[in-house]
């Protein structure tokens, strides 16, 4: 079960939220990528669908933590991730969620500098101004 989770960034592409499992941390970011899916994408291509069943666009749901995730919260993780993009696979969208131990911070930061050129805390006061950060 989720302790307690918080919607931290909320841009028009790009979503971040904080979430506590027990004492455990970790970094949720869903984030458009405005492409289809490619092989790479998938953790295990083996798997995904023939071409003609390929979704028109691609969006990823990535967790970062600093620790080893625990088993056990694999699956809640999961869940959580498919709660919060359920309308996004209906709108012919594919989800893929990953979950990675690496730094929340710097992996978020890095995500930010590459798509929009700023990390959090250097965005401009006019993205913040709306119910959507964009």
């Amino acid at each position: 079960m989720i302790d307690y989770f918080e919607r931290k960034i909320r841009l028009r592409d790009f979503e971040v939220w904080d979430v506590r499992i027990g004492d455990q941390h970790y970094a949720l970011a869903i984030l458009d990528e405005f492409r289809p899916a490619t092989f790479d994408d998938f953790e295990i291509p083996d798997l995904i669908y023939e071409g003609d069943d390929q979704r028109a666009n691609y969006v990823s749901a990535t967790y970062y933590s600093d620790e080893a995730v625990k088993d056990e919260h694999k699956e809640i993780l999961r869940e959580f991730a498919q709660m919060l993009t359920e309308h996004l696979a209906l709108a012919h969208c594919e989800v893929i969620i990953k979950i990675y131990q690496e730094n929340p911070e710097k992996a978020i930061e890095q995500m930010m500098l590459t798509k929009y050129g700023f990390k959090e805390s250097d965005m401009p006061l006019d993205k913040l101004l709306h119910f959507n950060q964009e």
